[in-house]
């Protein structure tokens, strides 16, 4: 479904999971830096940066025209008359034994929030049909990969263009592939979702076309995403196992995420000009994950850490490959980074890349390692706490990180 992580890698993995214990900061650099020093190894104080935290699900009004229904049958078939419209969903629990369709746009209401529990998915769109389909509202608890499309509880596709999931908790328990998973990311909206427990990912946006582009970018905000991993974490051999997948244009803000097996957001496919704003992120082996395609993205107001073994991560080119080139022109800014081994990697190949304003506390081997980039920068970076044995910059290889390519 996803493309390779293929600078990270297994041995990355294994490495990581032993060491999300709480890193500790290191003694603090010498204030006292010499003439001789270059610009982007001088260490300049920056105040970590006010990172907003994501918003809960919340209260809303249904429309006072909306067809009432309360139990499953009357829900199938509500969305099955072909009529768009909007339907309102009584107290309770709503099963069935494959995931419920929304083929005519219809817009989908708890009549109070989160009291209307699904025990199966919803899918939004399909190979034609009006656009605007929503949900909010909506509890989703699941444990039966059969009442999912192709493993994701709510799954937006096809006709579902300018499509929303609004103020939604989704729930896999650990059984099922992922909570939200969108292809069809024009006009999308996602706000106030809580997604825990999959195998796979948490919030997925991704058409899975390096070729796509669109004019109106989806927009996700609020996002609280936790438990993404597989039983064997790191199996996934960096294709999946993120809490956060992004493959489109789009702003991202507001959003948390923590305990993800490998990677806490990640970046790639047909993401350019996008913004992530205001992330935080907790226990995983790699923060963020910038993988190849990425281009003219800026992630500011990030918090990093401390449960991280590496902080940002932007994957190295193949052109010799003739597979793909690395990521170019994103800028990383406003960020705190306590990360056990390094804070920002740049693998080869990676491309007129700027980090600016970041902290760096208790890295073990360097705040900022760049890998035969090209024309990166990186300035105005507070590098006072990285560990005692630790480098502000370094060009060695990532291997020397505790990675293999």
């Amino acid at each position: 479904m996803g493309r390779s992580v293929t600078s990270l890698g297994l041995a990355l993995v294994a490495a990581a999971v032993g060491l999300f214990a709480a890193t500790q900061a290191g003694c603090g650099a010498n204030d006292t830096k010499s003439a001789a020093v270059p610009a982007d190894t001088t260490s300049v104080q920056v105040a970590p940066p006010q990172v907003r935290q994501p918003a809960r699900p919340r209260p809303y009004t249904v429309p006072v025209d909306a067809l009432l229904v309360s139990s499953s049958s009357e829900l199938a078939a509500a969305l099955a008359n072909g009529r768009r419209e909007a339907i309102v969903l009584a107290p309770g629990v709503y099963d069935n034994p494959r995931p419920f369709t929304v083929r005519d746009g219809d817009r989908l209401y708890a009549a109070r929030l989160g009291r209307a529990v699904l025990k199966a998915g919803v899918v939004l769109g399909a190979n034609a049909g009006p656009p605007g389909a929503s949900i909010r509202g909506l509890t989703f608890n699941v444990t039966d990969p059969a009442k999912t499309l192709h493993g994701a509880i709510v799954h937006v596709w096809g006709s579902a263009v300018h499509a929303s999931v609004l103020d939604t908790r989704v729930y896999g328990h650990g059984r099922i592939d992922a909570g939200l998973l969108v292809r069809q990311p024009r006009g999308f909206v996602a706000r106030r979702v809580v997604a825990e427990g999959f195998r796979s990912y948490g919030v997925l946006v991704d058409p899975n076309n390096v070729k796509y582009r669109t004019q109106v970018p989806f927009v996700l905000s609020d996002l609280t995403i936790s438990r993404v991993r597989r039983p064997l974490r790191g199996s996934s051999n960096g294709r999946a196992e993120a809490c956060l997948w992004l493959g489109s244009r789009g702003i991202t803000k507001r959003v948390s995420v923590r305990r993800c097996g490998i990677s806490g957001i990640w970046t790639g496919t047909a993401t350019h000009g996008s913004r992530v704003v205001d992330a935080t992120i907790n226990r995983a082996a790699v923060g963020i994950y910038i993988e190849a395609y990425t281009t003219g993205t800026t992630f500011k107001r990030l918090r990093v850490g401390p449960n991280v073994y590496r902080g940002l991560n932007a994957e190295w080119a193949d052109i010799a490959g003739g597979q793909k080139p690395a990521s170019s022109d994103n800028v990383v800014e406003n960020g705190y980074f306590r990360t056990s081994r390094v804070g920002v990697y740049l693998d080869q190949g990676t491309a007129r890349t700027t980090v600016r304003r970041c902290v760096f506390v208790g890295q073990a081997w360097a705040a900022i390692g760049d890998y035969l980039g090209q024309g990166n920068t990186y300035y105005d970076n507070d590098f006072d706490a990285i560990g005692p044995q630790a480098v502000p910059v370094t060009h060695e290889h990532g291997s020397s990180a505790g990675s293999a390519q």
